[in-house]
């Protein structure tokens, strides 16, 4: 019986832990000089039109405006604030999954990468909702950055 016990436990200790995410934002630069109001995404080979409206909302429900899309390979644009883009990466597994999601910020003016944020699914992944992964990471991203801004 208490071998039985055990095992259950061992069982559900390694199956929540196989369950989780991971996310992490880093900042780049230690202070951003001008607060973000206006964005634009810079797109990317292999970017779904579905991933790059979940990354508008997101954007917008931060408060941003956001502006056209922009190219692949703009590291610069004088009409915005900041530049976004994203890489996601999907898997099979019944159904599509997303495994990692990372959301760079770019400074429009400089080019300079103002912050990065990366999240990753278990192993045991979760079917997560794309929309509302990118909704927490950008969320997350523009907190980080916003502390370190001017007004």
């Amino acid at each position: 019986m208490q071998l039985l016990r055990t095992l259950v436990i061992t069982s559900a200790l390694i199956f929540s832990a196989g369950c989780s995410t991971t996310q992490q934002v880093t900042l780049a630069k230690v202070s951003n000089p001008k607060a973000i109001s206006t964005v634009a995404q810079v797109a990317a080979d292999g970017n779904s039109a579905q991933m790059d409206t979940h990354l508008e909302l997101a954007m917008t429900k931060e408060g941003l405006s956001v502006r056209g899309k922009l190219p692949a390979g703009t590291k610069t644009a004088k009409n915005v604030d900041a530049l976004v883009s994203y890489v996601d990466v999907w898997r099979w597994d019944i159904v599509m999954y997303m495994k990692n999601l990372t959301v760079k910020v770019h400074d429009a003016d400089s080019g300079y990468l103002l912050a990065i944020g990366e999240w990753s699914d278990s192993a045991l992944h979760g079917f997560r909702d794309a929309k509302l992964v990118m909704q927490g990471l950008v969320s997350e991203v523009l907190a980080k950055i916003r502390a370190t801004s001017k007004p």
